[in-house]
């Protein structure tokens, strides 16, 4: 299955590992695990990795070691995880150096930019994957990767709620809690714990929800002032769009984040029938079909009335 990929990482010795920007726990789940497996076959690795949510994901063995200098150039591979488009990578400049690009993702609509791809749209996160990787390489799963792959898989489904769960998904984490991983206290840090700051922003973004179309589509704005207001981090807005999407009767939920004046970084949810994947990917985004995302430019109330256009024709 993972032939092309193993006879590669077997053949060549340096590496760079590298996701998306505004990296998820999948991300950097999934990047920290393959490199400690790399590292245990001999391997020099380097994290090319937006390190915005690092404090969050402390306990991870490596999270110090994500490298925020772009530009790297000296090494063999370069190791693209969860990222469906190579524009959405942290740094896409730097894996043009080496002797080949690996892809290895999940989303559906990848657009398979690398010399080698492999895809699964049926893993629940693209930790799932690398746990399979892990197995072909002929490397034993030690408990800093077990906990890796356990916040990856349990961040994109959800702590097992979201659909993309399946039996497989089960079967890998009941292998992963073979070792004492603790995963009360992963999920502890993942959901509950949160700084003063993020409850503060969760209070403002609260104050911006709007219900829309009989309160099936629920609208939240976060501003840079409001980031500024309340001393929060890019890595707070993490989970507040589950707020809107969580509200009964709700069926899509959209979360406008400003990046710079005239830049917005759009979050879409759904719950049972719209598939938000489908209305990233026509605003240039991308994503999964209960979960996706976009970035949008332009005046923040025509960007408003374009997506309360577009998603009232799917309700």
């Amino acid at each position: 299955m993972f032939k092309e990929i193993t006879n590669t990482i077997k053949k060549y010795n340096s590496f760079i590992i590298t996701s998306h920007v505004s990296p998820d726990g999948d991300a950097l789940g999934s990047s920290i695990a393959l490199g400690l497996a790399l590292k245990k076959l001999g391997k020099k690795v380097i994290y090319n990795i937006d390190p915005s949510l690092g404090d969050k994901l402390s306990f991870l063995t490596d999270i110090t070691q994500l490298s925020p200098n772009k530009n790297i150039n000296k090494y063999d591979v370069a190791i693209c995880l969860d990222c469906s488009d190579i524009n959405h990578l942290y740094d896409s400049n730097s894996i043009k150096h080496g002797e080949q690009i690996i892809n290895i993702d999940h989303h559906i609509n990848n657009h398979r930019y690398g010399s080698i791809n492999f895809i699964d749209s049926k893993a629940g996160a693209t930790g799932e994957i690398i746990y399979d990787l892990i197995k072909q390489l002929g490397v034993d799963v030690d408990k800093d990767m077990a906990i890796a792959l356990y916040t990856a898989i349990v961040t994109d489904t959800g702590g097992f709620k979201y659909s993309n769960t399946t039996s497989r998904t089960h079967l890998i984490t009941s292998e992963l809690l073979k070792l004492p991983i603790s995963p009360w206290k992963i999920n502890k840090k993942l959901f509950d714990e949160h700084s003063k700051s993020k409850i503060f922003l969760i209070g403002k973004a609260m104050n911006s929800l709007r219900l829309y179309f009989n309160g099936k589509l629920a609208l939240i704005q976060i501003d840079l002032n409001d980031l500024e207001e309340v001393g929060a981090t890019p890595g707070d807005i993490e989970g507040i769009i589950n707020y809107g999407r969580d509200i009964i009767g709700v069926e899509v939920a959209v979360l406008i984040k400003e990046n710079k004046p005239g830049e917005y970084k759009v979050g879409f949810r759904s719950n049972e029938y719209i598939d938000v994947g489908e209305i990233a990917l026509s605003l240039g985004g991308g994503g999964h079909i209960r979960a996706s995302g976009c970035t949008m430019r332009g005046n923040i109330d025509d960007i408003i009335e374009q997506l309360k256009e577009i998603i009232s024709k799917k309700l």
